[in-house]
């Protein structure tokens, strides 16, 4: 009786701890979401706390700022008429044999005697008259859409590498290792007060970029291309003498076993089919190579293919971020408001003193 007493005490215990666990649990979860609440509430508090005080700021200088922005677009907005029009005009390129590191540094020494106004030497190096280099603004080079100029470039390196290496290779990883040189699709972008200047300038800048390193690896390449191409060629008319070959026996033997039994003909005819098809097979195979090669030809004979060059005739520059009645508001703006803020900061300065 008296060990059956002491067992329910201890259940009766053990399930009074239970609940005691239980109870602290919830209560620390509750704990732990009001106190999450608390935290967010206090977030947004002061997100509107800094919000009023951003508008109160707003309202004490709006006179000033509002001031400074329709003083800076009057201001734009005449240096705008007066100043010569801006004529903008873009090549789009395809680079071969790494030379897109060659054409980005080309590009920016051209815009370094643009900036320098060195119009001379502008026009020495892209063989224009001196007038029409004194003109251009700026030269620019990015790459052309870069996101699919980079998936066709690791789609390209997936293709020509061995899987084992490619395996663990991400486009990520592809993307980290490239640079916008290293591309094979390139835009250059040239600013001129002339409008009729631009084809002008395609012959000087890929001159520029065409020198002896780069011209060398083009005839090796080129060389290889034919060499191959060649090889191809003989191979098809091998393969395609064989097959003519291959009907002339089937003929004669056709000839010769009219007299035996049909079971030997269908074998023999069999076997002769089995063969051309493998070397209709191989024609076609060497066919798509010999297509394949022609279009590395075509795209490797250059340094620099042009896939489309520059206007004719430029077009006007209708980008704002360029317009003066665009900069001059912001930059009296941007002026006005540090001019404010450090007032401010004089008195809080005195104050604290």
């Amino acid at each position: 009786m008296n060990d059956k007493n002491k067992i329910q005490q201890t259940s009766g215990k053990q399930f009074q701890e239970e609940e005691v666990d239980l109870g602290n649990l919830f209560k620390v979860i509750g704990n732990g979401i009001k106190n999450f609440f608390i935290f967010l509430g206090n977030i947004l508090q002061g997100i509107f706390h800094y919000f009023i005080l951003l508008l109160i700021f707003i309202k004490n200088h709006v006179v000033k700022l509002g001031l400074a922005l329709l003083l800076g677009f009057i201001f734009g907005f005449v240096w705008h008429k007066l100043e010569s029009k801006s004529f903008v005009s873009k090549m789009i390129v395809e680079t071969n044999y790494g030379s897109g590191m060659e054409l980005y540094k080309q590009i920016d020494y051209l815009n370094d005697l643009v900036k320098k106004k060195d119009s001379v030497s502008l026009s020495n190096v892209l063989d224009i008259n001196v007038n029409d280099a004194s003109k251009i603004s700026s030269f620019k080079v990015s790459a052309y859409q870069p996101e699919q100029n980079l998936y066709n470039a690791y789609d390209e390196y997936i293709k020509k590498t061995d899987t084992i290496y490619t395996r663990n290779f991400k486009f990520e990883d592809f993307k980290k290792r490239k640079r916008d040189y290293d591309l094979r699709f390139h835009q250059i972008k040239v600013d001129s007060e002339l409008k009729t200047v631009f084809t002008n300038l395609t012959s000087g800048i890929i001159k520029l970029v065409e020198n002896d390193y780069y011209k060398n690896k083009r005839d090796i390449k080129l060389s290889e291309i034919n060499q191959k191409r060649n090889i191809l060629n003989k191979n098809l008319i091998q393969i395609d003498s064989l097959r003519k070959t291959y009907k002339d026996v089937s003929l004669k033997e056709a000839e010769k076993l009219s007299s035996s039994s049909t079971i030997e003909i269908s074998k023999s005819e069999k076997e002769k089919d089995e063969n051309d098809i493998k070397l209709f097979q191989t024609s076609n195979e060497i066919l798509y190579s010999i297509s394949e090669t022609n279009k590395d030809l075509i795209r490797k004979n250059n340094i620099i293919n042009i896939i489309s060059d520059f206007d004719k005739v430029g077009v006007p520059d209708k980008n704002i971020t360029h317009k003066k009645y665009f900069q001059i508001p912001l930059l009296l703006f941007g002026l006005m408001l540090g001019w404010i803020l450090l007032g401010q900061l004089n008195k809080y300065l005195e104050d604290y003193k």
